[in-house]
């Protein structure tokens, strides 16, 4: 399906969309109702739904994709050197150890 018929199926059935959608993450508790827009303007989405961010972004991939590219950054800012250009890439491995120290260093911060 290309873009546009993507974008038109998510105006014209947006609960059927993102349903479809819900289904390719992992979720602790998966949502029971999709999209509830009974306090318009205050649209609630995935009501009663439980996932987890880094879960679904990092941890779900390391068995089978481990040394495969996660992470793309790109930086046009000055550095030391005086390069403007920069490129990191992560694998899922090593962007799993960024998130591992960024946790033990937000632990002992206090932050739980």
């Amino acid at each position: 399906m290309e873009y546009a018929a993507w974008h038109r199926r998510s105006i014209d059935d947006p609960s059927g969309y993102w349903a479809e959608q819900a289904k390719r993450i992992d979720w602790h508790r998966p949502p029971a109702q999709i999209l509830d827009d009974s306090r318009r303007p205050f649209t609630r989405w995935f009501a009663g739904g439980e996932t987890n961010l880094c879960h679904n972004a990092v941890d779900r991939w390391l068995e089978t994709q481990a040394d495969r590219p996660a992470l793309i950054h790109v930086s046009t800012e000055v550095v030391p050197d005086g390069a403007t250009e920069s490129e990191r890439i992560y694998t899922f491995a090593e962007l799993s150890r960024e998130v591992q120290v960024m946790a033990a260093i937000l632990s002992s911060l206090g932050v739980g």
